[in-house]
């Protein structure tokens, strides 16, 4: 059975958690952990000018949502799943400024998010 081709990426930029090792087209270095494809090349963050980003995994919403309203830049990681045929998000990069602006915020109101869940289950 031959294998399919990977569907189109989302629009926009965004970073990709290769499956195997690729190398930066430009600095040639690598394997790289992240990367962004710039015309069909692979390109590491430092020559993508993204390195001052820092990497948020998925999971927190609150979390996420505020440091992408703190973050004046923003851009989605994601990984293709190979069982289900898609790119998958697997977290965000943003400003490391951001991240501890939107960690304050949510240390703030924890405990009021907490009773709210508690009571609407």
């Amino acid at each position: 059975m031959a294998p399919h081709p990977a569907p189109p990426l989302p629009r926009g930029l965004v970073v990709i958690q290769p499956l195997r090792g690729k190398r930066c087209s430009a600095c040639r270095r690598g394997p790289l952990a992240l990367l962004v494809l710039e015309e069909g090349r692979p390109r590491c963050l430092d020559c993508a000018d993204l390195a001052h980003l820092v990497f948020l995994p998925r999971g927190d919403t609150a979390l996420t949502r505020r440091s992408r309203e703190e973050s004046t830049l923003s851009v989605p990681v994601v990984r293709f799943a190979r069982r289900r045929g898609r790119y998958e998000r697997q977290g965000v990069l943003v400003e490391e400024a951001a991240l501890a602006r939107a960690e304050q915020r949510c240390l703030a109101d924890a405990e009021a998010r907490r009773r709210r869940r508690a009571r609407d289950a």
